[in-house]
């Protein structure tokens, strides 16, 4: 067991990023090429669309913090948008409007049943979205929909409420070359 204080000097210093769950620090795990693009593909257009607004889009360097009763974690999820000025730490954000998770192989299960849940108890989170990384595939949860999913497959448009931003999936897989993880999205 680990304290918050020591895991967040540890990751100011550290070669390889962990997550903090109630005193465990979990590696964060790689990713595949084609991960790495559709993130980069959905970073460059997201930024794009929130230039000029208050929204500031934080890449998976930067952490979000979650805490509840006897509750306290620390993730770096592949995308998140703030839109609110606080007075945040300088490592982390704490005040999410949306969060993007692209799925792999190594990671969508705790993606799905681990920190989705934990996402949608945060206070200021609007939206979750959900991205596959071996198909056209986006599940999107929604607080005004009491996180109840939504799945889009092949074509159609992701819809981000949360920021005013609507992206054709052909822009955010067109030209992808097939593989990634083979795991269900739901």
């Amino acid at each position: 067991m680990i304290s918050v204080a020591a895991y967040l000097e540890n990751e100011k210093v550290a070669d390889l990023r962990s997550e903090y769950v109630n005193g465990l620090c979990l590696p964060v795990v790689g990713a595949s090429r084609r991960h790495d693009q559709i993130c980069m593909r959905l970073a460059q257009l997201l930024a794009d669309h929130l230039n000029g607004s208050a929204c500031r889009l934080f890449r998976p360097r930067v952490k979000v913090h979650l805490q509840g009763p006897a509750d306290e974690r620390f993730y770096y999820p592949d995308l998140h948008v703030a839109c609110q000025e606080a007075a945040e730490h300088p490592d982390y954000l704490d005040t999410p409007r949306l969060i993007i998770e692209v799925l792999s192989a190594a990671s969508a299960h705790r993606d799905r049943d681990e920190k989705a849940p934990a996402y949608c108890r945060m206070a200021t989170l609007d939206e979750l979205v959900l991205v596959a990384d071996d198909a056209p595939r986006i599940e999107v949860r929604r607080r005004r929909d009491q996180w109840a999913p939504e799945t889009l497959v092949d074509t159609g448009a992701l819809d981000l409420i949360s920021i005013g931003a609507v992206i054709p999936l052909e822009q955010i897989f067109g030209g992808l070359a097939p593989g990634g993880n083979k795991e269900p999205l739901t």
